[in-house]
């Protein structure tokens, strides 16, 4: 093992002393190609092949000349990345490797790389107290945890960038006035939506008439009490058509999470479309936030809404979430142990568990009770819960950056991640 460590090492210094001798090794750009692979190197321009063919020349000093047609993308990007890339693959898996490529990628300004690289050290060694400081990390207690997390944990929110008291962040947003008229509103959506669900026609039309002339956003917490948590598929959709009169960033939020979390698939596509077009890019912002969301569906239909809305805005964050991960609880069979009754009326022990109480057991083995007039019912199997993590592809999320982009690179992430870096050079 050592021996291939040292030669990767002495494979990598030759390249590397290779890019650095070379008079044009500034840049390390990327050429994808459509039927697979990657040239790097510089690329160059011949003045009589322009717009025609593209020539890289590679750390080697060749020039390896494609038609345009066969590439996919080009980009341009600093040595650095190339160099990184290189230092990646051959980096071993051990702290003080990862710490050394950690401090190179500061040192190259790549922070997420750095990030990443100091995550990996925290896998090998969670105790290593620099890696969680660089990470912006807090110890409690001898536990470490990010930044919110451990705001969260005393009891924090987050408001507008910091951390305040759930109380300072009530006040914040609502004072004395904005309360009451909050509770006014509370108690006409309760009304007037039993009035809808009521037997008499004339308080159904003079309900049906309040409920269009809404426009307070401080009557959005009613109206999703009363409207948009109701079981009535009818109720829910008055709630989407009055939402969508109401101009305010809060009613964009709630037509979002209508978007999201309805159970209906039409009704979430009818809050999507009732999002004015001015405020798209609040909406897009909204979604983003759910493409991080703990459940895999929610994820899905976060991709949806985006896909509906058809801004490009959102494409590095749905790149991001080609694959994700979700922990499920699951039932697992417990180990089955115990007294079995065997063929002849037999007793063992191991097996399928026959589920008896400990004293007949135990009567059983002893010989102190015949096993010939026991007849065992089939008993349930014993179970116990175990928590699993999936990574999940998700084809809504793949939909939706076809749609934005059209190309398609399938659910390779890091293909779409260079083309994308290739789009925006």
């Amino acid at each position: 093992m050592f021996h291939h460590l040292l030669n990767n090492s002495k494979r990598l210094s030759v390249i590397m002393l290779a890019m650095f001798s070379l008079p044009f090794a500034v840049r390390a750009d990327l050429v994808r190609l459509k039927q697979g692979g990657e040239l790097r190197g510089k690329i160059v321009t011949n003045v009589n092949e322009v717009g025609y063919r593209v020539s890289v020349r590679t750390v080697t000093g060749a020039v390896i000349t494609v038609h345009k047609n066969d590439v996919g993308f080009e980009t341009r990007r600093p040595l650095s990345f190339e160099t990184y890339e290189l230092k990646s693959r051959l980096v071993p898996d051990t702290v003080e490797a990862q710490w050394e490529l950690a401090e190179w990628c500061r040192e190259q300004r790549l922070k997420r790389q750095q990030e990443i690289h100091l995550e990996k050290m925290l896998a090998l060694d969670p105790t290593h107290e620099i890696a969680h400081r660089l990470l912006g990390h807090v110890e409690r207690d001898g536990k470490w945890a990010s930044l919110e997390e451990h705001m969260l944990d005393q009891g924090y929110v987050r408001y507008r960038g910091r951390y305040i008291t759930p109380e300072e962040k009530l006040l914040l947003e609502h004072s004395q006035e904005e309360r009451e008229r909050q509770n006014e509103w509370m108690a006409k959506a309760s009304l007037w939506a039993s009035w809808l669900t009521g037997r008499i026609d004339k308080q159904r039309e003079i309900a049906l008439e309040n409920f269009r002339t809404i426009d307070d956003p401080l009557a959005i917490p009613g109206l999703q009490r009363h409207l948009g948590e109701q079981e009535n598929r009818n109720l829910r959709s008055l709630y989407i058509e009055t939402l969508s009169q109401i101009n305010d960033s809060s009613a964009i939020t709630a037509l979002v999470r209508m978007g999201v979390f309805d159970g209906d698939r039409g009704l979430r596509l009818r809050a999507i479309e009732k999002i004015p077009e001015n405020q798209t890019y609040l909406a897009v912002t909204e979604f983003v936030q759910h493409l991080r969301d703990s459940q895999n569906v929610v994820v899905r239909r976060a991709a949806t809404g985006l896909k509906t809305l058809g801004s490009s805005k959102a494409v590095p964050q749905l790149i991001d979430a080609l694959v994700t991960n979700h922990s499920y609880r699951i039932k697992v069979p417990n180990p089955t142990t115990g007294v079995s009754l065997g063929p002849g009326g037999s007793v063992s022990s191991g097996g399928r568990g026959s589920l008896l109480p400990p004293d007949i057991e135990a009567a059983l083995l002893t010989g102190a009770m015949s096993p010939d007039n026991i007849i065992l019912p089939p008993g349930p199997q014993s179970f116990h819960w175990e928590t699993v993590n999936i990574a999940q592809q998700n084809p809504e999320v793949l939909e939706a950056l076809r749609s934005l982009t059209e190309v398609d690179f399938g659910f390779d992430e890091r293909t779409w991640k260079l083309w994308w870096l290739s789009q925006n050079t």
